[in-house]
């Protein structure tokens, strides 16, 4: 059985949809959470499906994460799955788990990405920009932000008229369509 870790801080709807997908598999099972935000919702909606939850706030990611590092390993993670997490992810943990980290970004990578793109920031950008189409970039996760090798990306257009919020909801469509999908064919 090939084991996820999600690390998320925000309302969790792509962890849940992962948990969701994975209930059951008898190969790939999401076997925890990692939050940096106390009361995110992503907790209770993980708890729902029985996935243990860590919590670490933000200070302890920003040190040097041994102990995170060290709980990682000794559940035995195959894969790490970055699902709207916002703090940093120490190199530490970059470096034991080199190429079994990825990243799911809401734009088209190199588009859009690095310091202050996550989120609605992001949509804002793609549409001042004029952009005709944006997207998900799913990434390995490198000591550079949102700089790792691309694994995939699947893209949308961007409607006359589109507002911030329209576009985020052709965005998560796509989220909730491949990411489950790239996490298969990489733990495959």
């Amino acid at each position: 059985m090939k084991k996820i870790a999600i690390f998320a801080s925000g309302t969790g709807s792509n962890a849940e949809n992962l948990a969701h997908t994975f209930a059951g598999d008898p190969q790939i099972c999401v076997d925890s959470l990692f939050c940096d935000r106390e009361n995110a919702p992503v907790i209770e909606k993980m708890r729902r499906y029985g996935v243990p939850v860590f919590y670490f706030p933000k200070e302890v990611w920003r040190g040097d994460c041994k102990e995170i590092a060290g709980l990682l390993k000794s559940r035995g993670i195959d894969l790490i799955v970055l699902a709207g997490f916002t703090s940093f992810v120490a190199d530490s943990i970059v470096q034991a788990f080199d190429r079994r980290i990825i990243n799911l970004h809401p734009s088209l990578l190199p588009k859009f990405g690095g310091k202050g793109m996550w989120g609605m920031n992001v949509h804002r950008a793609v549409i001042e920009a004029g952009e005709k189409e944006s997207g998900i970039t799913v990434h390995y996760v490198s000591q550079e932000i949102d700089g790792g090798e691309i694994v995939a990306q699947y893209k949308c257009d961007v409607l006359p008229g589109d507002t911030p919020e329209a576009l985020v909801a052709r965005i998560h469509a796509l989220e909730h369509r491949y990411l489950p999908a790239v996490v298969r064919s990489l733990l495959g």
